[in-house]
């Protein structure tokens, strides 16, 4: 982000003109207690010789907000967290647009109705995709289950293909037979 700037913010060697940086990064599903702010930066040292110069060491900074995802927890004591642990919550696009509108003031103009809307059909989206991958992981593991019963019941490659699973699969069950052995 910092390098993206030549060009755009400042132009030759004017690196004087260089803009602050900030990527704020928000984990999720932490412990009970985890919740916390965490500023990352770069720091000076010097390790052999004299400082020579100053050097604007603050342009790139990095915040880490580490928030809970547990339903049965004590609100956090930081508003922040709070707001983002309620924003993020299963509750649907109404109830958090009442909570942010009653609980931190925010004003419900049509562009931030329109966001949190986005968020939540994407929240939904999301969580409908991992059950959908979900769901297809716990087919392949029932399939290698099911040619692994065959291979120690003693049946036979092409008996094993006749039934509709593929050379790939029979390869992935013995290979994990070998493994566990």
């Amino acid at each position: 982000m910092i390098s993206a700037q030549k060009q755009t913010e400042f132009f030759h060697s004017d690196y004087d003109s260089l803009k602050k940086v900030r990527s704020i990064w928000i984990c999720l599903d932490n412990s009970e207690d985890g919740d916390s702010i965490e500023e990352i930066g770069l720091g000076r040292n010097t390790v052999y010789g004299n400082k020579t110069g100053t050097y604007d060491i603050d342009l790139m900074r990095g915040i880490i907000i580490n928030i809970r995802n547990n339903e049965n927890i004590e609100e956090s004591q930081n508003i922040l967290i709070s707001m983002l642990e309620k924003l993020l919550s299963k509750a649907d696009a109404e109830e958090k647009k009442r909570m942010l509108a009653e609980e931190y003031g925010m004003i419900m103009t049509t562009e931030l109705e329109g966001r949190i809307q986005t968020m939540c059909n994407w929240s939904e989206a999301i969580k409908e995709t991992s059950i959908q991958e979900g769901i297809q992981e716990g087919i392949k593991k029932e399939r290698l289950n099911a040619v692994e019963r065959m291979i120690k019941a003693g049946a036979a490659k092409e008996q094993i293909i006749s039934f509709g699973y593929t050379e790939g699969e029979l390869a992935e069950a013995e290979s994990l037979l070998c493994s566990n052995a």
